[in-house]
């Protein structure tokens, strides 16, 4: 039997609005355990890299979407979900063959093949990846992987191509498309730039959130340059470049929003 390692499951308001809703409705948040990335700033470090979480078999994690659905969420939504991606999959076959009906949420890190956005796109309505280099040199040096850029890119032109720009309903929810979100970094403006550029070339039309949720965690501080918080200045250097690029579909993070959730207790969001 198949096994999905997973640290948290409940209603999440941590995402864009379109994707909570209203008061007590919420994302149905589903946080997996593990990571294609090994990012030495990553504020999910206990469940991306430290192995918290437990094992739930396919139908298992079908019944946990369900049973979010008869609490009210607007969706459900897979956080990290990359490295189970099968398994995910027929999940949700199963869970829709139940009565499944709302949104599938993929929130993921960008860094994913052709392979897994294909092999999803049957069953992901909204992808939601975090595009967070336009330099592989920082990627390497952060995140431990190679070619992130390339890899990233033709990952959310996919994504476009195969669900279209975000369509939200009349209540104001999200049901299919594409929203990118960008978290800025300490000493790193340039590389903002680089990559709202890219999004700007791959459609004109983007949803982009710019995250400025950044707290040193995990090993930032052996690295100097991350060791800090993103100051005012950076900030609104992004986001004027984000005006001048003429994105203007999206939100921006507003100061004091980071979410640094402690999955060693209950409910890890409670307090942050």
């Amino acid at each position: 039997m198949n096994q999905i390692k997973i640290a948290w499951i409940g209603k999440h308001f941590g995402e864009e609005p379109p994707l909570v809703g209203q008061k007590n409705q919420g994302a149905g948040g589903i946080f997996f355990s593990g990571c294609n990335l090994r990012c030495v700033f990553c504020q999910n470090v206990q469940i991306s890299q430290g192995g918290l979480g437990r094992n739930y078999s396919v139908e298992e994690l079908a019944d946990e979407m369900l049973r979010l659905q008869s609490e009210g969420v607007v969706n459900i939504d897979l956080v990290t979900p990359t490295i189970w991606w099968r398994s995910i999959r027929e999940a949700i076959i199963l869970a829709r063959a139940r009565g499944l009906k709302l949104p599938i949420v993929w929130n993921s890190n960008a860094y994913e093949s052709l392979e897994i956005i294909n092999g999803v796109a049957d069953v992901v309505d909204i992808f939601l990846p975090d595009f967070k280099y336009a330099d592989d040199e920082m990627a390497e040096k952060y995140s431990g992987v190679k070619k992130y850029f390339g890899t990233a890119v033709r990952a959310i032109r996919r994504m476009i191509e195969l669900n279209g720009e975000l369509k939200i309903n009349k209540n104001g929810l999200a049901e299919r498309g594409v929203i990118v979100r960008h978290l800025v970094l300490p000493n790193a403006v340039e590389n903002s730039f680089g990559v709202l550029e890219t999004l700007v070339n791959i459609s004109p039309k983007i949803h982009v959130a710019l995250m400025n949720q950044y707290v040193p965690m995990a090993r930032a501080m052996e690295f100097p340059d991350i060791n800090r918080r993103v100051s005012d200045e950076e900030f609104a250097s992004v986001r004027a470049r984000m005006d001048l690029l003429g994105i203007r579909n999206g939100w921006v993070q507003g100061e004091g929003e980071a979410m640094v959730p402690d999955f060693n207790v209950g409910d890890p969001f409670q307090s942050v």
